[in-house]
């Protein structure tokens, strides 16, 4: 069976490819054209549980969501039910309701024989009877492309939509389907050749056009082919919506709809510290741009309640998550009403869908993921919605001028007020004008190249003909206050008695009256070669700035970045500045010499010192950061009322790698990092450290495992001992 749903995918594959290159489908697609956003271009999944109170509240929340388009999963055994009880109340919705019919997984082997496709007819022809009063379409399909999900090969599939096709064609319903999942659109395009040949064709194509799987919704996908070819291929979320409209096109379909998407809480959870908040930005970003583009009719978030992917969280413990992907079959809304809360998602849902729908799209004004400008114009009003790619930022008086922004009402992602901005980031903003103040866009969308911060903090931006800069603080007053002390054209280089350092680079600290200490960095030596190979690099004061936001965007403490400024056109890589907060704390090498001696350090042991910086060292691993300089004088430990927390410093050669670094794919990685770290402690120390954090990852430490770190000390010795010869 599994052999025969391999080839099936290979049919299908190639004869999309056949028609993929020999059509202009393969150029990339922007939004490009003006068109009417549908006012119920939003909808939502529900199910509700026992309690018929349950359903009261759920239609309360779709009432003050405005949304328009409900989607409801019915299987056999949800007749006298709050299944049943939900679509019933239903009667009353003003506006469309869309029903899956699905066949139960552990029922779906039966389709192939007779009797089983009988018990199917016998349920369509039964949910007719039963709610023949109620307004609905009817969805065929429900993740088919999953087998392992469903347990419904393509050939049961096909069974039971000739099935469902008649009754509901008998029935004067539209029918909806095959509900691919995920990005495989020759899925789509061989399921749907096969229904045109049966003369059983859609009148609706659904598709989830998952995207979560490229983590937020504006890159090139990675995981069609692979990392190397999403760059070439750059099929991003406008292109397969193009593609799914090519599709549409091609077999005369005239509406599509995405029945499922969403953000789940625990997979941003694995990355970020506020996963609610990245689920909110992820909403308006997905739901922005598929409006803009103006291919799909109606988009659909997943569950309205659940504590992984709804509007509204549960609150229920991750145990009593159900086994069968919501994706595929939404039962029922667990927990209990009193439980219930709302995310920012919901607020950001209910804030797009108030604004954008029923609108008219009008231009866009980038032609680069990395940056989003895109208008939109209702009821004399026209809205700017605007947004960078995770931790990448723009001027926005690059884009507008003052006199514009001065005149716009600004809200963000959640609907709140705003009352100015300074840049674009990864928060969403809505700009909004009365048509008569219409801005001029000065140049197209780009972004500031290589630089990353953290989308939790304010950044003004250095206005100077000889230096490019950028300043994160609070409000304008401490920007200009760091500014006027630190200025680069006022900044000189210390001596040696007066700097933390000064060899390759100069490290000096700074106090700024009424703010505070800060540490400055300057390289002072490049090697010729290396000036060479890091041409096309971001200078080395932009890396440490990187490294540091890098941290920070996934919630590991470092020195506070405060400003970075670079001269234009600096051939010579050295005239750059990178300004932090300076720490007050201890090192590892501190550390390490008072457990040389004693066995507490400022009232904790080793064991609650190491373990605890085992979880921190895994959680940045876990988070994606390979450190790659981590010496015990690059992590400080700082100690505040018998608490401890630990701090990295020196952030200039970190690598994010923006997803999990894997225990086993990247275990090399997140040895090069402890072996480092640990490299002065004694064996006693190391096996705390260790033990902790194999245990984190579910493993269990062997003696193998430390056979790297006795190959680093006789590298470290040896290379002590080269330098001692050297010396004499």
């Amino acid at each position: 069976m599994k052999n025969r749903e391999i080839s099936k995918n290979l049919i299908y594959l190639s004869k999309f490819l056949y028609f993929y290159f020999f059509s202009s489908i393969s150029n990339k697609e922007l939004p490009n054209r003006p068109h009417l956003v549908p006012s119920d271009f939003v909808g939502i999944n529900i199910a509700s549980n026992d309690n018929e109170e349950t359903d009261e509240y759920i239609f309360n929340k779709i009432q003050e969501l405005s949304i328009k388009n409900l989607r409801i999963y019915f299987s056999y055994k949800d007749f006298n039910t709050h299944k049943q009880r939900i679509i019933n109340k239903c009667k009353n919705f003003n506006g469309k309701l869309i029903v899956n019919l699905s066949v139960p997984p552990e029922e779906a082997h039966l389709i192939s024989t007779e009797s089983g496709l009988l018990v199917w007819k016998n349920f369509i022809t039964k949910f007719f009877n039963e709610f023949r009063h109620i307004p609905f379409d009817i969805e065929i399909g429900s993740t088919i492309n999953r087998k392992s999900w469903t347990n419904l090969p393509y050939k049961s599939f096909f069974r039971i939509w000739s099935v469902a096709y008649h009754i509901v064609k008998l029935n004067n319903r539209r029918i909806i389907g095959p509900n691919i999942t995920d990005f495989e659109p020759h899925v789509n395009f061989g399921i749907l050749a096969q229904l045109k040949n049966k003369h059983q064709l859609t009148d609706a194509q659904s598709n989830n056009l998952f995207a979560e799987r490229t983590i937020e919704p504006e890159p090139f996908d990675h995981r069609v082919l692979s990392r190397f070819f999403s760059k070439i291929l750059k099929i991003d979320l406008y292109k397969k919506s193009s593609i799914y409209k090519f599709i549409s096109n091609k077999y005369e379909i005239k509406k599509i709809i995405s029945s499922n998407a969403f953000w789940s809480i625990k997979r941003i959870g694995r990355l970020r510290d506020n996963p609610q908040d990245y689920q909110a930005k992820y909403l308006t970003r997905y739901f922005t741009m598929l409006a803009a583009k103006g291919d799909f009719d109606q988009i659909f978030w997943g569950p309205l309640i659940c504590q992984r992917e709804g509007l509204i969280n549960d609150n229920t413990d991750e145990s009593e998550y159900p086994e069968l992907e919501q994706v595929t079959f939404y039962n029922q809304a667990k927990g209990y009403l009193s439980s219930y809360s709302h995310r920012p998602s919901f607020y950001a849902c209910k804030f797009f869908n108030s604004l954008i729908p029923g609108s008219t799209f009008i231009k866009n004004y980038s032609s680069i993921p990395e940056i989003q400008i895109l208008e939109f114009e209702k009821n004399d009003r026209v809205i700017h919605v605007i947004w960078t790619m995770n931790s990448h930022i723009s001027d926005i008086f690059d884009f507008y001028l003052p006199t514009s922004i001065d005149r716009a009402e600004i809200k963000n992602y959640l609907g709140n007020n705003i009352e100015s901005i300074q840049s674009i980031t990864e928060n969403p903003y809505f700009l909004i004008w009365h048509v008569q103040d219409r801005p001029t866009i000065i140049q197209k969308g780009k972004v500031i190249s290589d630089l990353v911060v953290d989308p939790k903090l304010n950044y003004f931006h250095l206005h100077d003909p000889q230096w490019t800069g950028i300043i994160q603080a609070d409000d304008k007053n401490t920007s200009d206050l760091i500014i006027n002390h630190c200025h680069p054209s006022i900044l000189s280089v210390p001596d040696q008695v007066s700097s933390l350092r000064k060899s390759r680079n100069a490290v000096w600290v700074k106090n700024i009256p009424g703010y505070g200490k800060v540490v400055i960095k300057k390289p002072l030596k490049i090697y010729a070669h290396k000036i060479f190979l890091n041409r096309n690099k971001p200078n080395k004061s932009m890396r440490s700035w990187n490294g540091a936001m890098s941290l920070l965007n996934k919630g590991l403490n470092t020195a506070d970045p405060i400003a970075l400024f670079s001269l234009k056109n600096d051939k010579s890589q050295l005239e750059n500045y990178y300004i932090s907060r300076y720490v007050e704390g201890f090192t590892f090498n501190d550390l390490a010499q008072h457990f040389f001696n004693q066995n507490i350090f400022h009232g904790f042991s080793k064991r609650e010192i190491f373990e605890q910086c085992a979880t921190f060292i895994n959680k940045m691993h876990s988070r994606g950061i390979y450190f790659r300089d981590l010496s015990a004088g690059n992590i400080i430990i700082i100690i505040s009322n018998r608490s401890f927390d630990f701090s990295l410093i020196d952030t200039g050669r970190i690598k994010d790698f923006n997803n999990r670094l894997s225990f086993q794919a990247k275990k090399t990685l997140r040895f090069a990092d402890m072996v480092r770290l640990l490299n002065k402690f004694d064996w006693e120390v190391r096996n705390i450290f260790l033990k902790k954090y194999f245990q984190l990852n579910n493993r269990k430490l062997s003696i193998f495992n430390k056979f790297t770190f006795l190959k680093y000390d006789l590298h470290v010795s040896f290379k002590r001992f080269r330098k001692t010869l050297y010396k004499k």
